[in-house]
């Protein structure tokens, strides 16, 4: 199920035309019913209301849940770009040749960070580009802590310090990226918005085409932002990536040698 949430070309269809289908189920069983006098109609419209006040209450605190999950991975991002910059500008000052071997490490850093955000939905090809950064942030520890034990000075001090930050980066947007909006509340969405559907229908004397529709039409327009917000490696609405494919470009520029 999560997987065809995920995917919002699929998911507000389905959705959408789903509920139109229980709304349509709900009206021919009260056509089947015909026997429904005032008091009994006065019910089921008294539910009508108050589950569309219950499904509006949870469609209003849906969005509150996805939105801080897609402005933190953006502010990640940006902040993993400004501390590997950070890290090329003091790899600048570094002595040759530690200084060349650095910069195309940073090079093959970014690239494989790039990867991460290329991966998608694919958990395995995260792990791997995570993996592979990691590598990488390794080799460039490995080499530094070589030159500082030849010749200590604090330039190497300052580069390991802004180098340290680059790991904790790489668990933390790894740690975002996985978090998402547990599939228990998924189904509870769905589960009222059928219900709702459902008594909307039976509530119906005559067949509305507005009435069949304002409501399935609604609620899969909200589900199907709430969903692009939690997922954006899927749908329509993507985590900006600019500032690591601009640091990407500045990094290929700078000489290694």
């Amino acid at each position: 199920m999560l997987w065809i949430i995920a995917h919002t070309e699929i998911f507000f269809p389905l959705l959408f035309g789903g509920l139109i289908l229980v709304v349509e189920i709900g009206f021919r069983m009260r056509r089947a019913s015909p026997n429904i006098d005032e008091e009994r109609q006065s019910l089921v419209e008294s539910a009508r209301d108050e589950l569309s006040v219950l499904l509006g209450l949870l469609l209003g605190f849906s969005l509150p849940m996805a939105l801080p999950h897609y402005e933190h991975r953006n502010e990640l991002l940006v902040e993993e770009t400004n501390v590997i910059a950070t890290v090329e500008q003091r790899a600048q000052m570094l002595p040759e040749p530690l200084r060349g071997k650095i910069i195309l490490s940073l090079r093959e850093y970014v690239d494989a960070r790039i990867d991460f955000d290329k991966a998608e939905v694919d958990e395995q090809a995260m792990l791997h580009s995570v993996e592979h950064a990691e590598k990488v942030q390794n080799e460039m520890v490995e080499e530094t802590a070589a030159a500082v034990q030849q010749n200590p000075n604090s330039l190497t001090s300052l580069f390991i310090q802004a180098l340290g930050g680059m790991r904790d980066l790489i668990e933390q947007r790894l740690a975002a990226e996985l978090k998402r909006i547990p599939s228990v509340i998924w189904t509870v969405h769905l589960s009222i918005s059928v219900l709702t559907a459902f008594v909307v229908g039976y509530s119906m004397r005559r067949r509305l085409l507005l009435a069949m529709i304002a409501l399935p039409l609604a609620v899969a327009i909200v589900l199907a932002l709430v969903s692009e917000l939690d997922n954006p490696r899927t749908g329509f609405v993507r985590e900006g990536q600019q500032s690591m494919l601009r640091l990407h470009q500045d990094l290929q520029g700078t000489p290694s040698q």
